[in-house]
């Protein structure tokens, strides 16, 4: 009995597999989240002595305003242990433009409420105090627009009060016009790279007074035979239909 050498190998038949590309996913920024933590951050900028960069903060709470400010000013404080001085943060007035142009912007009210807890504060030379703080508040903000993108867009002045129930301590607040644009919210999942090839859409033809080497027009390739979708990296071409 003769055998072959070469004995025959059943033929498998090789299936390209289109490689899924895994690309980190861009989770969208809040806006409203940003701009908290912006203003925080400045808020944090303000000294208890201004001569001294390494003095303690003058705020010792910032948060966001869950109805702290309105339990602290009641007739009975039924707010828990909070240290002075304190500010609260509040999103009012919340709307979104409606334009097809403008998806994702809305306006909004950023109001900024603090409360002070000098003892002596109807004291002459002390009774003033809130307004400068007030005023150093608000320096702070405007000028943290050149390294604050979430406070780049608007961030204007519009409100400042005094409430006259006060429970005992100082209490004011400041109201801000914002405006906020979500950023982008695409997800890239199991995405296939593909390299797309596309010919000029213009021949010498249609600018016969550039063709100073009279090329002409060329009839050849076609659209249909020069551009195509090429596979990348071991992937290939989509069938054609």
């Amino acid at each position: 009995m003769i055998k072959d050498k070469k004995p025959n190998k059943p033929e498998i038949e090789e299936k390209k597999i289109q490689r899924a590309v895994s690309v980190p996913e861009q989770v969208s920024e809040n806006p409203f989240v940003e701009m908290y933590k912006a203003v925080k951050r400045v808020i944090l900028t303000l000294k208890e002595n201004e001569e001294d960069i390494h003095s303690e903060p003058y705020f010792k709470t910032i948060a966001i305003d869950t109805g702290q400010f309105n339990r602290i000013l009641r007739d009975e404080n039924i707010e828990g242990e909070i240290v002075f001085p304190a500010v609260f943060i509040h999103f009012i007035n919340v709307r979104y433009l409606v334009q097809q142009q403008r998806i994702g912007e809305g306006r909004a009210t950023m109001r900024v409420r603090f409360i002070l807890n000098t003892l002596n504060n109807r004291d002459p030379e002390r009774e003033c105090d809130a307004f400068f703080i007030f005023q150093r508040l608000n320096v702070a903000i405007q000028d943290a627009k050149n390294r604050e993108p979430a406070l780049n867009e608007r961030c204007n002045l519009i409100y400042f009060d005094m409430p006259l129930t006060t429970n005992m301590l100082q209490a004011y607040w400041i109201d801000y016009e914002v405006w906020f644009r979500e950023s982008s919210a695409w997800k890239y999942k199991d995405w296939v790279e593909r390299y797309l090839v596309m010919p000029p859409f213009t021949n010498h033809t249609d600018a016969p007074k550039q063709d100073t080497e009279g090329h002409g027009n060329h009839k050849t390739p076609v659209y249909d035979e020069s551009s195509n979708f090429n596979g990348v990296t071991g992937i290939p071409s989509l069938p054609e239909e």
